[in-house]
């Protein structure tokens, strides 16, 4: 577990370090015998990069039904059709969920609990990085990296807790993996100490780092996934992170405003990144080969240190001052009748939704 390996976690962060593990480590091959006949698996952001390539990894193994969770139905409907071409006997269904919006997430996991009997397996990829400040348009009008990455994710993974915990009626625990980052490893969260919720001085235009930011939100939903594995049962749920390292052809680079900042991770991206069809491997590793010893990890084929951070007594109180502000956040959000329709989490070991806030 990632909570014994903290003499691990300085040298991991280092930047060589991490060049040095792409270019030398490979991910493994998924080993023989792995089947999703009879799972339901369902894969965010899936019409491209690695949640597609993930997506097509579940079907190469036999999954029963995949959910392509994606924001533009055109292209995940594009997606699907290649997938379909590929696998002609797979049952693919293209739902829309737009991570910028709490109320489509809200929609969307509200459709599963309608229309799923149970999840077996969920793969939170959705994210996004932007160089530019920007909010996303609904109110409270988030910073938009934030919600996507984190605020999003966060509540999603919670409302799919129920059908994911159904699953362990079929004798293996529900599988709920959380995407991270190689960026988190050193990032780090500063108390403003003025009073302001972590949340809002998280969310200021000026000054603004979109690498940082980007590196950030993916500390704190790693931060929220072992946080939420200690209120789970691994025997029910079994939670973890995923960092999948730098892997080439994805959209990461995309708007870069700096051109030469954009040609020196192009550089590393083709010294060191991994082809997006062995990086989606992890994905594989994180959510299905990996037991319960993963529970509460940050990983990607084998179980790895967390960011130092999260070995520091400050870490600690962030992470917990987090955990508070979230669900008042989602409180705010969603409404309180949704948060009480919720009280079934309590057979997960989560109780109501009034704790530590």
């Amino acid at each position: 577990m990632s909570s014994k390996l903290e003499k691990q976690a300085a040298s991991q962060a280092k930047i060589l370090s991490n060049v040095g593990r792409q270019i030398t480590r490979r991910v493994p091959p998924i080993p023989a015998g792995i089947d999703l006949m009879g799972k339901t698996t369902l894969v965010t952001g899936s019409n491209v990069g690695l949640g597609l390539e993930c997506a097509r990894h579940f079907l190469s193994l036999r999954a029963s039904l995949l959910i392509m969770a994606v924001r533009s139905l055109e292209k995940g409907e594009a997606a699907a059709a290649n997938l379909r071409a590929e696998f002609p006997d797979a049952k693919i269904e293209v739902w829309h969920l737009d991570m910028e919006s709490l109320r489509s997430v809200q929609v969307f996991a509200a459709r599963c609990n309608k229309s799923l009997d149970r999840i077996h397996v969920a793969v939170l990829n959705a994210a996004l990085g932007k160089f530019r400040f920007e909010r996303v348009a609904e109110e409270p009008r988030h910073e938009v990296t934030l919600q996507v990455n984190y605020l999003s994710t966060a509540l999603l993974g919670l409302l799919l807790l129920p059908k994911l915990k159904a699953s362990s009626a079929d004798g293996q625990p529900g599988r709920l993996t959380f995407i991270t980052s190689d960026s988190s490893l050193g990032a780090d969260v500063k108390d403003p100490g003025d009073g302001t919720s972590l949340l809002d001085s998280l969310q200021r235009a000026d000054p603004y780092s979109g690498l940082e930011q980007y590196a950030t939100s993916k500390l704190l939903i790693t931060m929220f996934a072992a946080r939420l594995a200690e209120e789970v049962n691994p025997e029910e749920v079994i939670v973890n992170s995923c960092n999948p390292g730098a892997t080439r052809g994805t959209a990461f680079l995309g708007n870069m405003e700096s051109w030469a900042m954009r040609m020196a991770f192009h550089i590393f991206f083709a010294i060191a990144g991994r082809r997006v069809v062995d990086a989606a491997r992890t994905y594989v590793y994180a959510s299905v080969i990996l037991g319960k010893e993963s529970h509460g990890s940050y990983m990607d084929w084998e179980i790895r240190a967390w960011p130092v951070t999260m070995y520091t007594e400050h870490g600690r109180h962030m992470s917990d001052k987090l955990w508070s502000e979230i669900l008042k956040e989602f409180r705010l959000a969603v409404g309180d009748e949704v948060i009480a329709g919720l009280g079934h989490l309590s057979h997960l070991g989560v109780g109501n939704w009034n704790f530590k806030v």
